[in-house]
C-alpha cells in the first residue's frame, strides 16, 4: 500500500521536479540567466498567475457557503501557522530580510495546482466542488498573508498598515481571485475568446515559474557540513526548518483541527491533508523576487519541499487510510 501511495504522489509531484531540473539544465547551458529570470518572474507575477487564478474561479462556479466548516478549519490552521511562524522568525531569525521568506514557506502550500490534483486523484469528481471552494478561499488568504509578511520583512523602517493595505489592494493575484469570485457570483457570461486567452496565459504560469525557480537554485547553500560561510549556514538552516514545518507540522495541525475540533467527514479531512501537505507554492518565488528578497532561498525552499513531499504525502496517506480518517 505504501508503494502505491508513493507512486501516486510521485505521479503528481514528479512533473514539478522535472521542471525545476529543466531550469537548472538551461541555466548551466547558459540558455537563460538572471536577467531572463527577473523579466519572466514579472510576467508570471503580474500576468500569468493572475490569469490562472481568475480562470479557475470563473470556470468552476461553486457554492462557497456549503463548505464553511472545511474552509473554516483551513483558515484557522493557516492563521495559527502564520502567527506561530512570525513569532519564531522574530525570536530566532536575526536577519529581518529572511523572516518573510521563512514565514511564507511555512504556510503557503501549492494548493491551486498540486493540491487540487491530489484531491481529484484521491476522490474523483465528488472532491471537485469542496476542493475548489477551499482552494479559492485559502489562496486568497495565502496571498494576503504573503503580502503582509513580505512587506513587513523587506520594507524599510517601521511597518506601515497603510502600505500593507495598498500592497494587498494592488496585488495582481488578489485582484484576480476577487474579480473571479464577483463575476462568478453575478453569473456574468465571459466570452469564450477571453477564457481561451486566459487559458493560454494560465498554461505558462507554473512551468515558467518553476523554470525560473530551478535556474535560481543554489545547492551549495544547502551543504551544511561543508559550509564555511556563516551567513550561508544560517540561510540553509532557515530553509531546512521552514521545509520541515511545511511538510510535517502544517499537515499534522490541519488534520488535528479537522478531526478533533471541526469533526469533519473523512473526505474533508483528506482534502485538508492533501492540500496542506503540498510543497511551497511556486508563486512564493515570484512574490519574493517581486519584493526584492532572496529569490535563491525561496527557490531552495520550493526544491526541498517538492522532493520531500513525495515521501511525506505518501506516508500521510497510508496513515490516514489505516486510521479511516481519509
Amino acid at each position: 500500500m505504501f508503494i502505491e501511495a508513493l507512486l501516486f504522489s510521485a505521479s503528481v509531484t514528479l512533473p514539478t521536479i522535472l521542471m525545476l531540473l529543466l531550469g537548472i539544465a538551461l541555466r548551466r547551458k547558459k540558455m537563460i540567466d538572471d536577467h531572463f529570470c527577473e523579466v519572466a518572474s514579472k510576467l508570471v507575477f503580474n500576468i500569468a498567475l493572475p490569469a490562472l487564478l481568475f480562470v479557475n474561479v470563473v470556470k468552476e462556479p461553486t457554492d462557497y457557503s456549503s463548505q464553511i466548516w472545511l474552509v473554516g478549519a483551513g483558515v484557522i490552521g493557516t492563521l495559527i501557522i502564520y502567527f506561530g511562524g512570525e513569532l519564531l522568525a522574530l525570536r530566532f531569525i536575526d536577519d529581518r530580510a529572511y523572516r518573510g521568506i521563512f514565514v511564507q514557506g511555512l504556510f503557503r502550500a501549492n494548493s491551486g495546482i498540486l493540491g487540487l490534483a491530489l484531491c481529484i486523484n484521491a476522490y474523483g469528481s465528488p472532491a471537485v466542488a469542496p476542493a475548489s471552494v477551499y482552494t479559492a478561499c485559502i489562496t486568497l488568504l495565502f496571498n494576503v498573508l504573503a503580502v503582509i509578511t513580505l512587506t513587513n520583512s523587506l520594507s524599510d523602517g517601521k511597518l506601515s498598515v497603510i502600505k500593507i493595505i495598498k500592497s494587498i489592494l494592488k496585488n495582481p493575484l488578489i485582484i484576480a481571485i476577487v474579480l473571479g469570485i464577483i463575476l462568478s457570483k453575478l453569473e456574468v457570461a465571459i466570452p469564450k475568446t477571453v477564457i481561451r486567452t486566459g487559458d493560454y496565459l494560465a498554461n505558462i504560469a507554473l512551468p515558467l515559474a518553476l523554470i525560473c525557480a530551478g535556474a535560481s537554485l543554489n545547492f551549495k547553500q544547502l551543504k551544511l557540513l561543508k559550509q564555511s560561510d556563516k551567513k550561508a549556514l544560517k540561510i540553509s538552516r532557515i530553509v531546512i526548518i521552514a521545509s520541515i514545518g511545511r511538510l510535517l507540522i502544517a499537515p499534522l495541525l490541519m488534520v488535528i483541527l479537522g478531526k478533533f475540533v471541526f469533526d469533519l467527514p473523512a473526505m474533508s479531512i483528506g482534502i485538508l491533508f492533501l492540500i496542506s501537505s503540498t510543497p511551497v507554492a511556486a508563486a512564493s518565488y515570484a512574490m519574493v523576487r517581486h519584493f526584492g528578497g532572496d529569490a535563491t532561498a525561496s527557490a531552495n525552499l520550493i526544491a526541498l519541499t517538492n522532493l520531500g513531499s513525495m515521501f511525506t504525502t505518501s506516508l500521510g496517506i497510508v496513515i490516514l487510510k489505516q486510521l479511516g480518517w481519509m
